[in-house]
């Protein structure tokens, strides 16, 4: 799959997210983070071991995800950035990881407002967005293609990021690691489907002209609560006057 992956948070949803990615053959990704491996987070953050307490995260990840290629195989270009994400910077780092090549972004922190910052930039640059989010036994996955009209982009279903008093951090009110694990693959499944558009679209691709082109899975939000066992998947229509997808249909990608 000659996509290029970015992999914003390597925590509790970006470890399993990256397991996702490594499974279904991701051949190149990026790790973004700015942490460092605690022993709390051993539980639920399923790449790391006792080892690597005190390790960036991104370089951890990195060590393990390649222990686990195949005695033989090619190894997968696994790239890492161990830095703070400023929102005001994603423009130009959306220019140099995705510039020239097709790009599929997977949006893993704990951060709600970082979240809706990434939607915005990958939006503005035409890139395809996968927001991922977890809190107690509830998760969310919302997977966004610019390119696509008739797809819903995330703000068409949530206008802003809620109030810090109604988004408590993952530090406070606690994740469940199996919620995580399972939202993760969720993640990463939907960035695939992603992928799987641009890479039959692309000119070096290998797919027979003859075959439809597989479903995308733009505009699909996938929520769980795994403590009832209830899985909803939804498809929004796009909002008319979404100040961020619609407006970049008018004026194309920056």
């Amino acid at each position: 799959m000659d996509v290029h992956f970015v992999v914003i948070g390597a925590g509790g949803l970006g470890c399993p997210a990256l397991l996702g990615l490594h499974a279904a053959g991701a051949r190149r990704v990026t790790i973004i983070d700015d942490d460092r491996v605690e022993l709390s987070n051993l539980p639920r953050q399923v790449l790391f071991a006792t080892a690597d307490v005190g390790a960036a995260k991104v370089d951890a990840a990195r060590w393990s995800l390649l222990e686990r290629t195949a005695v033989g195989a090619d190894a997968p270009t696994l790239t890492t950035l161990h830095r703070h994400l400023d929102p005001a910077q994603l423009p130009a780092l959306l220019d140099e990881l995705c510039g020239a090549e097709p790009c599929v972004v997977l949006e893993c922190s704990d951060s709600p407002r970082l979240k809706f910052a990434v939607h915005d930039a990958c939006v503005a640059k035409g890139v395809g967005v996968v927001i991922g989010g977890v809190l107690g036994w509830r998760g969310q996955a919302m997977a966004v293609d610019p390119r696509q009209r008739d797809a819903a982009c995330y703000r068409c279903l949530f206008e802003a990021p809620p109030p810090p008093e109604l988004a408590p951090a993952c530090a406070t009110a606690g994740v469940v690691g199996a919620v995580a694990g399972a939202l993760g693959h969720a993640v990463a499944m939907l960035a695939v489907g992603l992928a799987a558009q641009l890479d039959s679209q692309h000119p070096d691709s290998q797919a027979s002209p003859e075959r439809a082109p597989p479903a995308s899975p733009a505009g699909t939000c996938v929520n769980f609560d795994l403590l009832s066992g209830r899985v909803r998947q939804i498809a929004p229509a796009p909002r008319p006057d979404c100040p961020t997808c619609r407006r970049n249909f008018e004026t194309g990608p920056t």
